[in-house]
């Protein structure tokens, strides 16, 4: 039998030393320039090293200690090794969902499972959000990108993926002229619509057309400032492609009444996922459309009983209805977020590993309805809470399946 392995994963500045000698320090002793430690010493959760074993590991964190650095040596969860095959037929550990797809690429001998870590609270985000709230309230909304920035910083920093937090490197200037001039553009068309309705209609075209593009430069400038491993993402997409994909299929799936939505929204969770790339490694997606074809039975059954409520409208109570409708479309939207997730991460595969998602429908809806209940009866205050909780959902349920090349990868990156 093999020796154990341990990971060296950083905790933060021991007590009683100063954290500027200690980051001089831990720089020299790493080799590292000064904006890299600072970025370490703010996420107290970076593996420093990778599958040591015991002797190593004690000496690395006696050095560590040494200089005034906590560190923990983790020991490393070895999975059952796997023979080397060009194509497999899905995952076949305990938790995988049924819906994985086949991977499609040659994968290493070893695969081993990380799960995804959300350690955010509830009281410490609701501390964030009462600050951003306020400061939105008294400056009418301008000072919202800043609001977003520092909302999406904090929920990509408590998010870990093999003791790796994520970033977001975002100028919250840079948001707010895009946001200023759109807020500008959508009241211009609401003083239309009561002054000059054609002008409204005219302009209202004139968005729809525009949105394609300003999706691609939205998810262009996201992608490029969220990072892992001190990596950013890549963003790769033509405009034309774009236009196809989220301008003429979202139209044919409305002229259809949702007759093509499954397709469209194929062709869209293909189009997301193919444009992506980190480090030079790019994601594929491996999803068939026939999956998609589950999706439609509740749009059907949901729209069929809508238009019945709306024909039977002056036999039935008009509360009656509008729960009624309204209570459907929400089982609807669960029905549909859950499959949707299921099939979009279970589809993704690049040469580094594979994901895996088990959403299911039970969980996912009391997940809802409970947020949704407290957000009510609390008028709002809970929000903070039913954040949390779902980005904890979410974690908890995702997986990366990673095989050889990806340590070789953190290991040239870190």
């Amino acid at each position: 039998m093999s020796s154990p392995q341990f990971d060296i994963v950083f905790r933060g500045v021991r007590a009683g030393f100063d954290p500027e000698l200690v980051k001089n320090q831990f720089a020299n002793l790493f080799k590292l320039e000064p904006a890299k430690v600072d970025r370490i010493f703010k996420s107290r959760n970076v593996t420093l090293k990778n599958h040591a074993d015991e002797r190593l590991a004690n000496i690395f964190v006696a050095r560590l200690l040494a200089i005034g650095v906590h560190a923990d040596k983790l020991p490393v969860e070895r999975l059952p090794s796997k023979a080397i095959y060009l194509k497999d037929s899905g995952e076949v550990a305990t938790d995988a969902h049924p819906m994985h797809q086949p991977v499609e690429f040659l994968y290493g001998e070893h695969i081993r499972r990380i799960p995804f870590v959300f350690n955010g609270s509830g009281l410490e985000y609701l501390k964030l959000w009462l600050v951003n709230l306020l400061a939105c309230i008294l400056s009418a909304g301008i000072l919202y990108p800043w609001a977003k920035v520092r909302s999406l910083r904090y929920f990509y920093q408590r998010t870990h993926l093999d003791n790796v937090e994520f970033f977001y490197t975002s100028n919250p200037q840079k948001i707010f002229l895009v946001q200023f001039a759109l807020s500008l553009y959508l009241a211009g068309l609401a003083y239309a619509f009561f002054r000059a309705p054609l002008i409204c209609l005219i302009g209202g075209v004139i968005l729809i057309a525009v949105l394609p593009y300003y999706w691609l430069k939205r998810s262009t400038f996201e992608q490029q400032h969220s990072l892992y491993c001190d990596t950013h993402f890549q963003k790769k997409s033509d405009l034309r492609e774009t236009y196809k994909i989220f301008l003429l299929w979202p139209l044919i799936a409305v002229l259809t009444a949702g007759l093509a939505a499954p397709y469209a929204i194929f062709k869209i969770q293909q189009h997301r996922v193919e444009s992506i790339s980190i480090g030079g490694y790019a994601f594929s997606f491996s999803g068939s459309f026939k999956h998609y074809l589950s999706l439609l039975p509740s749009l059907l059954i949901a729209e069929a009983l809508s238009a019945a409520c709306l024909y039977y409208r002056e036999y039935l109570p008009f509360g009656f209805s509008v729960l009624l409708v309204a209570g459907l479309w929400m089982l609807v939207f669960i029905r549909w977020r859950v499959t949707l997730v299921n099939l979009q991460w279970n589809s993704i595969n690049t040469k580094l590993g594979y994901f895996v998602a088990n959403w299911d429908l039970q969980s996912y809806n009391a997940l809802v309805t409970s947020n949704l209940i407290l957000c009510i009866i609390t008028a709002g205050c809970y929000w903070p809470w039913a954040r949390i909780k779902s980005a904890r959902y979410k974690s908890e349920r995702l997986a990366f399946f990673a095989n050889q090349r990806f340590a070789k990868w953190r290991r040239s990156v870190l």
